[in-house]
């Protein structure tokens, strides 16, 4: 049945909704998300950028996780089926991690800024998103499905335990949560998803206790701020992995310092150079 879907949907391919819907898959990706958290989060809303932060990478844990745990194959291969960007097509196929993505993304968005219109353009942005894994032959229908359903509720229940907890005792008790997946969750992705949160929590407990920085400041001195941080994150990012060895630890140490550094070094940093 969900082969059939898909076949039915990939029978309308052409070069221009190839184009389209690669480009809409990146929505999804680390490419787009990294760079959006940043923005937010260094120059335009604190706190909102660090509650998206936590929805992101909270959803990120569940995702793998769950991959892990539920080890579905992904249709690739299947007779009938066309396959594009497999390059993004990592770990297990249940649930979709860039419709999880998607989901919690919109989710966030719709949640803090309660406008109608937000929240339509990011929810239409959502299914596109989902509909892509389809398209691109990279997942099931049922995978998008729960990854769309998954990060809309993940959005929801961080909004809601981000208003009525310390934020750090909340941090906390997500990762005590989590640690026991290593039992069962070892992939690659999962372990980079762990190393992004546990950053993303020792940077934020950095940044409140020793920067407590602002988005004040002139256009310019956010555009550099914003073009220095990315680039410094690219670094990290791009340049270790040329430099490390393909390993879980390695990958674990680059994801880690990433997030650190991009929640609570750099912020440090700027605070300190008025940047």
């Amino acid at each position: 049945m969900e082969l059939e879907i898909l076949r039915a949907i990939q029978s309308i391919h052409n070069p221009f909704l190839d184009t389209f819907f690669e480009g809409i898959t990146m929505l999804g990706e680390e490419t787009f998300i990294i760079p959006l958290l940043a923005i937010i989060y260094w120059t335009l809303d604190k706190k909102f950028g660090e509650v998206l932060a936590f929805t992101m990478f909270t959803s990120y844990l569940l995702n793998n996780s769950m991959k892990d745990l539920f080890s579905f194959s992904r249709p690739i291969g299947e007779e009938g089926i066309r396959t594009l960007r497999p390059e993004t097509a990592t770990g297990k196929s249940f649930p979709s991690g860039h419709s999880q993505s998607a989901g919690a993304a919109a989710g966030a968005f719709s949640l803090h800024l309660r406008n109608r219109w937000v929240t339509l353009l990011t929810m239409i942005l959502m299914i596109l998103v989902g509909l892509s894994r389809l398209y691109l032959g990279v997942h099931y229908p049922k995978d998008a499905v729960a990854g769309i359903l998954l990060g809309l509720l993940t959005a929801g229940v961080c909004a809601t335990l981000f208003r009525k907890v310390d934020e750090l005792k909340l941090y906390l008790l997500v990762l005590v949560l989590f640690l026991p997946a290593l039992l069962f969750a070892q992939s690659t992705d999962f372990i980079k998803s762990l190393a992004s949160y546990m950053g993303f929590f020792l940077g934020i407990l950095l940044e409140k206790r020793k920067v407590n920085f602002t988005t004040d400041g002139s256009l310019l001195r956010k555009v550099l701020r914003v073009a220095v941080g990315l680039i410094l994150v690219l670094l990290i990012k791009e340049g270790l992995h040329v430099v490390f060895p393909e390993t879980n630890l390695f990958d674990f140490i680059r994801y880690f310092l990433l997030t650190f550094v991009a929640m609570g070094l750099y912020p440090w940093f700027f605070g300190k150079v008025r940047l």
